[in-house]
């Protein structure tokens, strides 16, 4: 009996060890940089398990804020423009 009783608990034991890892291992791969990414103020994706932060639309779109038309740096502001600067690239 008393055998019997030294494998149960050594299973138990085991199982106990098994699990206490388990759980450090997902605290330490998986909440702690979730949680340190949302301190920080940016986004967490736990399907790719990166940190995205926040970008300012109007960079992205080249458009003023407020704005609906694009306004991209080094071209010209109209066709007239456009039509002089192409005509003396010929």
């Amino acid at each position: 009996m008393n055998r019997l009783l030294g494998r149960v608990q050594l299973l138990f034991l085991g199982v106990f060890a098994v699990s206490v890892a388990g759980i450090w291992a997902y605290q330490s791969l998986y909440v702690a940089p979730a949680k340190a990414c949302e301190s920080s103020g940016n986004w967490w994706d736990p399907a790719s398990r990166t940190c995205g932060h926040v970008i300012y639309l109007p960079d992205v779109t080249h458009r003023v804020a407020g704005s609906k038309t694009p306004v991209y740096p080094g071209l010209p502001k109209s066709a007239d423009q456009a039509s002089q600067a192409t005509s003396l690239r010929r």
